[in-house]
């Protein structure tokens, strides 16, 4: 168990309580070291069959431990931000491997590629970890309201850099679309060309699968996009498009707190 956490469940006082949350910070560090494998699996490209088996073994703990939860919170006459929290915590367990395994996986009987499949592995992992991870950050908020995601998880400091290079290249670019759509030059174009350009090899990895498809569908769209009213119809168009796309990055749980600095 992280230290930061050790010594958060030292520090509570009641006996009942700091055994609850010893339990559950256990049991959400266990099941995100299961993940761990899972994402060897994808990396190296080995049989998918044990992660789909480590994926279940997931299912059924995180399950029992959610289960678990429910019952000493009520064993115990928990009430106020810390039974709240905790049963936000159990219910977040039981969506999201429901999500897993209705949405996410392919049941018993589908013929998904091998490629499909890793990617779909991929997607339940990332789900997964999230919840586990930031299940706990919230927990351990509770007793120190400081406390940042990124002193406890190696992975959310690299997922928080990685959104705020995205966000401030988003930006750029949205900047730089709409200079170029103003003025319409060849000096606009040309320099709107070379950010766009620059995104595509160095920050669109950063965006989900979806949104990642439909920026390089732009950036083949303004390719092939002559000069004049059609070039300026592409800029308004890809700006709206960015608009959303900076409000959907924006949002992302890594980031609560650090593109209002950047604003500011």
């Amino acid at each position: 168990m992280q230290p930061q956490l050790r010594d958060i469940i030292e520090k509570i006082e009641h006996a009942e309580v700091r055994d609850l949350l010893d339990g559950v910070f256990s049991d959400l560090n266990r099941l995100s070291g299961y993940l761990d494998r899972v994402k060897a699996v994808v990396r190296l490209g080995e049989a998918t069959d044990e992660a789909l088996f480590i994926l279940e073994i997931v299912r059924s703990e995180g399950l029992a431990a959610a289960g678990g939860l429910d019952f000493q919170r009520e064993r115990l006459g928990l009430c106020g931000e810390l039974s709240e929290e905790l049963e936000r915590t159990s219910f977040a367990v039981r969506h999201e491997l429901r999500t897993v395994f209705e949405r996410v996986l392919p049941g018993p009987s589908s013929d998904a590629e091998e490629s499909e499949l890793r990617s779909r592995l991929a997607d339940a992992h990332d789900l997964l970890r999230n919840c586990f991870q930031q299940s706990m950050v919230s927990l351990a908020r509770l007793f120190r309201r400081d406390l940042d995601a990124a002193d406890l998880f190696e992975d959310i400091r690299v997922k928080r850099d990685n959104s705020l290079r995205l966000y401030e290249d988003l930006t750029a670019l949205l900047r730089s679309a709409r200079h170029a759509e103003l003025r319409g030059d060849a000096a606009s174009l040309t320099l709107f060309s070379e950010r766009l350009q620059h995104f595509r090899s160095e920050s669109v990895r950063h965006l989900m699968q979806k949104d990642s498809e439909t920026c390089l569908r732009f950036v083949e769209d303004f390719s092939a996009a002559p000069s004049g009213s059609a070039s300026r119809f592409f800029l308004h168009r890809f700006s709206c498009y960015l608009e959303i796309l900076l409000k959907h990055v924006s949002m992302r749980s890594v980031l609560k707190g650090a593109v209002m600095s950047l604003a500011a």
